[in-house]
This record gives structure tokens, C-alpha cells and sequence, in this order.
């Protein structure tokens, strides 16, 4: 199986080798310091793969690079990033 990892407008997503959109992370830059991880989704034949995971790993260096703090919103940022 040969998954993409493609970025666009505050988001990066994935598609497998039929060009079909699996999952996707959103994001939001909020001022110049600080960013928002709001959506996962993975649809469900795909779950359990580790996907969402690759997809945090990107967004989170994304958004290092920037500089900016992270603040997860949805439930997978929130029980992958908060201790």
C-alpha cells in the first residue's frame, strides 16, 4: 500500500495510490505565535495504522519551525499532546 502525504491550506492529508482522500489533520494559525490542531479523521479502513500519528508528527514540526505554541482542540491532539 502506497500512502501521500500532502499539505495545503492549514491542513495535511492523505491519500492512498488511487488518489482517494483517507484522512486529513486541520489546523488553524492564530496571530504570529500560536496554532490551533482542531480535526483528525482517518477513515475507518485505514484506522490503526498509525496514520493520525504520522499526520501529528508532520503538523507538530510544521508548526515548531514556525515557532508557534500548540494548542490541541480535537480529542486525538488533545490525548496525544497534553500530559
Amino acid at each position: 500500500m502506497s500512502l501521500h502525504f500532502l499539505e495545503a491550506n492549514d491542513r495535511f492529508y492523505v491519500c492512498d495510490e488511487n488518489h482517494k482522500k483517507i484522512a486529513e489533520m486541520t489546523f488553524t494559525r492564530l496571530g504570529k505565535d500560536k496554532a490551533t490542531i482542531n480535526h483528525t479523521y482517518v477513515d475507518p479502513d485505514y484506522r490503526g495504522q498509525g496514520i493520525a500519528n504520522n499526520l501529528l508528527d508532520i503538523v507538530v514540526k510544521r508548526l515548531q519551525q514556525e515557532e508557534r505554541d500548540i494548542i490541541p482542540i480535537c480529542s486525538f491532539a488533545v490525548n496525544k499532546l497534553v500530559k
